[in-house]
């Protein structure tokens, strides 16, 4: 059994959703879920439910939403057993969860985690834990309970959410997906116009795209709406990267040191040589970093030359972990593996396209699906080394089996084909060391 509050409040029990149908059942579960493996009083549920005072008939209706709690948190409880989940102790009541039958606990202590990791200048971990992360939001935090505590907890939160996003940006800054994520900084600015942090990471993506003068730009709109609005400068960390820009500093490089100054360093540790090669996949954009885990070089040979642009309707590396599903369809700009998840109820996306199966399975393979499982879009096919992503267009668009990692290295090629009638092209940059490792693809999907 898990509890779900990163999206609508929902009770989830063998991977089925079932819906706490009274809004002010879902007040008591809330508050609840907020206080987790703490003494609530009584007092305390009932001025939650009732804000305005409680009605003579407090006592028996209060008792009645937490007899229909325990029903949706414990179905197969006996009539004559204690709850277990909800009890009743002296005072009042308590909710005993493990931490990660909450996803708000389990989104938490995964943020610490890729924190941590980029701390340590872990960048493919970091990007990995905080893609997942985000993943697991399906809406507004608590969207669906009234009430201040309600409220309270989401923009708690949500804050947190927006921490979690910076620093995964971080990483993917990291990795050189800085052309990927200039749309979603640009978003994030707009949503946030007085966080200095995502206007900083903004300047950098755009700089790093040889962009030096939106860079500049959004530089001059967020000192004139500090200035204008709060009457104040900005940071000494804008100051710092408008500097930097200015300079050309070329520490401001893939490789060339921390972006800014008041945030974890996001560039890759190891020597320069090793983190800068040329690459051809995104032409005008220049130098795409070859970072630890998600794109290392092919062994043996350059970059294949690309179909011409028009024809390309996304391209971008991603790290596949093992047991988790993506959705290839990925419009341009947005982070590689947003869609990544293991949950096939995320709002995110509509199908998988891409899965690798868990190491528990009998073999390591790649396979086309979707959420229906009809296998309509369930063609993969192997292809040989030096095809181009034209290849794919040939290729029966049904059929073709999953394809074994035990058959693949670095620089093997898979056609697959995305539940949107595009045809995508995996080229492997590295092999996994273990059934538990992450296998880098760099992913070019072709307009129908």
């Amino acid at each position: 059994m898990e509890i779900l509050v990163l999206g609508p409040l929902t009770v989830r029990q063998g991977g089925r959703d079932v819906a706490v149908p009274a809004a002010k059942a879902r007040v008591v579960l809330a508050y609840l879920v907020a206080n987790c493996g703490q003494l609530v009083a009584p007092e305390a549920l009932g001025a939650q439910v009732w804000p305005g005072g409680p009605p003579a008939s407090a006592v028996n209706t209060l008792q009645t939403y937490v007899s229909q709690l325990r029903r949706l948190l414990e179905p197969d409880r006996s009539p004559g057993d204690r709850p277990r989940v909800l009890r009743t102790v002296p005072g009042g009541y308590v909710l005993d969860l493990l931490p990660d039958q909450v996803d708000s606990r389990r989104f938490e202590e995964a943020v610490r985690k890729g924190r941590a990791a980029l701390e340590e200048r872990e960048h493919d971990k970091a990007a990995d834990l905080l893609h997942a992360a985000l993943g697991w939001w399906r809406g507004p935090a608590y969207g669906n309970v009234p009430g201040d505590n309600a409220a309270r907890e989401a923009a708690r939160l949500e804050q947190c959410r927006l921490v979690a996003t910076e620093l995964r940006i971080d990483a993917d800054l990291a990795l050189g997906r800085h052309a990927e994520v200039v749309g979603e900084l640009e978003d994030l600015v707009r949503a946030n116009p007085f966080r200095e942090e995502p206007v900083a990471q903004l300047m950098l993506a755009l700089y790093r795209c040889r962009r030096q003068a939106d860079a500049l730009g959004v530089y001059r709109a967020a000192r004139a709406r500090l200035v204008g609005e709060l009457g104040v400068e900005p940071g000494p960390e804008l100051h710092e990267m408008e500097r930097r820009i200015l300079q050309q500093d070329p520490e401001l490089e893939i490789g060339g040191g921390p972006p800014a100054v008041s945030w974890p360093a996001v560039a890759p540790s190891e020597p320069r040589a090793a983190r800068r090669q040329p690459w051809r996949w995104f032409g005008a954009l220049g130098v795409l970093s070859i970072a630890v885990a998600v794109a290392l070089s092919v062994s043996g040979g350059d970059a294949p030359e690309p179909p011409a642009a028009g024809r390309v309707f996304s391209e971008f590396d991603v790290a596949v972990r093992p047991g988790i599903g993506y959705d290839l369809d990925v419009p341009a700009g947005r982070p590689s593996d947003w869609h990544a998840t293991n949950n096939p109820r995320s709002p995110d996306y509509d199908h998988l396209d891409l899965y690798r199966t868990s190491p528990d399975a009998p073999h390591d393979q790649l396979s086309g699906v979707d959420l229906t499982n009809t296998n309509a879009y369930n063609a993969v096919h192997a292809v040989n080394r030096g095809d181009q992503p034209d290849v794919c267009r040939g290729l029966p668009r049904q059929g073709g089996g999953n394809v074994r990692l035990a058959g693949l290295s670095a620089g093997a090629k898979v056609c697959l084909r995305t539940h949107a009638g595009r045809w995508a092209l995996l080229t492997v940059t590295r092999m996994p060391e273990s059934r538990q490792s992450v296998l880098p693809l760099h992913v070019t999907v072709l307009n129908d």
